[in-house]
């Protein structure tokens, strides 16, 4: 069995899924698409009744053949990064053929045979859309907060007003500005008089508009297969993060805990999962006051390994291992004590001296990707 992980080189759930992959006898190939076409080549040939790419794949030093991969795990794609050699003239150009070539050879290789996709092409580009993954979770039965979508700054505004001024406003898609020294990012945003204030501030941009919910605390659902394992975030703690948890840096101070959902709650995400073609993804729910389980969104490709640094009980490594061995849609993971740990993977790494990835051999991310998710 061979999976191939789209990545980056500072993933930790790509390498310490690999990890735990090859210890159990698989192969593993991870494709780092924003080192292309920089660091590696990449060849494919097709007509002539052959369709098979060649990877140049700088973890292992080596080439593969994807004909022998059965997995393809799209955990990270990122766009490539034109050559600061390039003349600036011809950065645009060189990055959007790379590009484009990138999403040829996936997509060529969701065409060449049927194989297990951890999320498939067009499930991936579907999910990825906010007001998409509203609109699926409100047909199956999900709260879901009212939301106003708009750059029309009256329609903003009476929508502020007829929730009492107690809103929320949330991009639609991750954003940061970028200095010296800093970067700041846009998180959810309690709304005020004074933010609405410039018609021109919002009608440059359309942004998510929702109440502002009375939250008891909030779930982070990762689904895996037919898996949901549910975390509790005791995100009402004091600190930077009463509207946002993203905003606490993952601080371990929040805590989490496994937490049981309504069987009518899983039944509607896993509903949900199924309309958007999606095997796998990280579901965020905020539990109000009052008991609402409301539905904010799905991050098709979220962060989930933190979970388990901070509660190893969740044993979300050793489930994404089986997942993945299991090539099974309706995977349904058997809760016994794990062959895999997080901590684990990072002991394993001491002992056998692995230090991180050497970034001289790989293109910097751009720092826009670091948002949290």
């Amino acid at each position: 069995m061979t999976t191939l992980i789209v990545s980056d080189p500072w993933d930790i759930h790509a390498r310490s899924v690999a990890w735990a992959l090859e210890n159990e006898g698989e192969r593993v190939h991870v494709w780092y698409t924003h080192d292309y076409p920089q660091k590696h080549g990449v060849s494919l040939r097709t007509g002539g009744g052959t369709g098979s790419i060649c990877l140049h794949c700088l973890r292992h030093g080596c080439d593969f053949d994807t004909a022998d991969v059965d997995t393809v795990w799209l955990r990270r794609w990122y766009q490539p990064e034109a050559s600061a050699q390039l003349h600036p003239a011809d950065v645009l150009f060189a990055q959007r053929e790379s590009t484009e070539f990138v999403r040829a050879a996936i997509n060529l290789l969701d065409a060449q045979r049927e194989r297990f996709w951890i999320n498939p092409v067009q499930a991936k580009s579907l999910a990825d859309r906010k007001a998409v993954q509203l609109h699926h979770a409100a047909a199956v039965g999900l709260d879901t907060p009212p939301t106003l979508i708009s750059n029309d700054p009256e329609a903003i505004r009476a929508f502020y007003r007829e929730h009492g001024g107690r809103a929320i406003y949330k991009p639609i898609t991750a954003a940061s500005w970028i200095s010296d020294d800093k970067v700041w990012g846009t998180f959810t945003t309690p709304l005020t008089d004074e933010l609405l204030r410039q018609d021109a501030a919002l009608s440059n941009a359309p942004g998510i508009y929702q109440p502002l919910l009375d939250k008891a605390y909030e779930l982070r659902v990762t689904v895996m297969g037919r898996t949901v394992i549910a975390a509790r975030l005791h995100s009402q703690r004091e600190g930077q993060y009463l509207t946002d948890w993203r905003a606490n840096d993952f601080d371990e101070h929040m805590g989490c805990e496994r937490y049981a959902l309504p069987e009518a709650v899983e039944a509607r995400c896993l509903q949900a999962m199924a309309r958007m073609g999606l095997v796998f993804g990280c579901i965020d729910i905020v539990v109000t006051r009052d008991g609402r389980y409301v539905f904010l969104e799905v991050n098709e490709m979220g962060q989930f390994m933190w979970l388990e640094a901070i509660n190893p009980g969740l044993q979300l490594l050793d489930c994404a291992v089986r997942f993945i061995r299991s090539r099974d849609t309706a995977f349904v993971y058997d809760w016994r004590e794990p062959a895999y740990r997080y901590r684990d993977y990072w002991e394993s790494r001491g002992e056998r001296g692995e230090a991180e990835p050497d970034a001289q051999r790989h293109v910097p991310l751009p720092q826009a990707y670091q948002m949290r998710e």
